[in-house]
């Protein structure tokens, strides 16, 4: 028997003794909210997948198993059917305040992607002989991703136009006239809610694309790096920059319902 959504935030309240009243309320308090904005995050980019990826070449699914390096959980799990290839997904939110624009006309977006814990001694010097990287290394970038962690970081550029409230520590939408500007320019329809667009505006990108090597033209901005070119760490914001004519995201970045080719390009490289 199905159980509908009130029934279960019933029983989870029940189950683990939160007081139902106040649900809202603990859902609101600053420390709860990042946690639970990034997790249901997740779940918009399962469902946008769900609808943006052929049903008989790809399954999608929130994924519970382990990251290869037995150290990152993966967020999404994208499997595709015919050669048995399970593509690994990282959904981040864009920073908060993320949005910049440039006097040459272009603008960017910056998405927050690091570690929310950083790497122990230990833990680097089990964790360094997986990845190929030295000790020294990867307890320089102990913070940071590298493309064995996982495939895709997924964004939206929704959360680059929050701000905190001085007064009640939450975050609030409010974009600068000119963030409203750069959105509405993005919207196809005027109708459309600002805030609700900004949200399903998600764009994906392969994690080796996103990383300091020299085919990618990233440079490090980690001070203690000692190969700023070609360390192979994914920078703590990764940029989405957007064309100053077309207002179209730049490569590696592509829209998630233009998504399907670079999943496919993932099967053979």
């Amino acid at each position: 028997m199905n159980i509908n959504w009130q029934q279960k935030v019933e029983e989870y309240c029940q189950k683990y003794n939160i007081p139902i009243l106040y649900l809202a309320e603990i859902l609101y308090e600053p420390k709860v909210l990042p946690m639970i904005r990034g997790k249901a995050f997740e779940f918009t980019v399962m469902i946008g997948l769900q609808e943006s990826l052929p049903k008989n070449e790809w399954i999608v699914s929130k994924a519970t198993m382990r990251g290869e390096t037995s150290f990152h959980d993966t967020d999404i799990r994208v499997f595709h059917k015919r050669t048995g290839k399970v593509i690994r997904l990282e959904c981040k939110l864009a920073k908060k305040e993320g949005y910049r624009l440039f006097p040459a006309g272009h603008s960017e977006i910056r998405v927050k992607c690091m570690r929310s814990r950083t790497l122990g001694v230990a833990k680097v010097k089990e964790v360094a002989p997986k990845l190929g990287v030295s000790e020294e290394s990867l307890s320089v970038h102990n913070d940071q991703y590298v493309p064995a962690d996982f495939d895709i970081v997924v964004s939206s550029i929704g959360n680059a136009f929050y701000r905190t409230d001085k007064k009640t520590g939450l975050y609030e939408w409010e974009p600068t006239k000119t963030e409203e500007g750069f959105i509405q320019k993005l919207r196809v329809s005027s109708e459309e809610d600002l805030r609700d667009f900004a949200f399903r505006t998600i764009y994906i990108a392969r994690t080796q694309d996103l990383a300091a090597r020299s085919n990618t033209g990233i440079v490090c901005s980690r001070k203690g790096c000692k190969n700023k070119t070609n360390c192979g760490f994914v920078p703590n914001y990764p940029v989405i920059r957007f064309d100053a004519k077309t207002n179209k995201p730049t490569s590696p970045w592509v829209l998630i319902e233009e998504s399907v080719n670079l999943f496919r390009r993932l099967l053979t490289s």
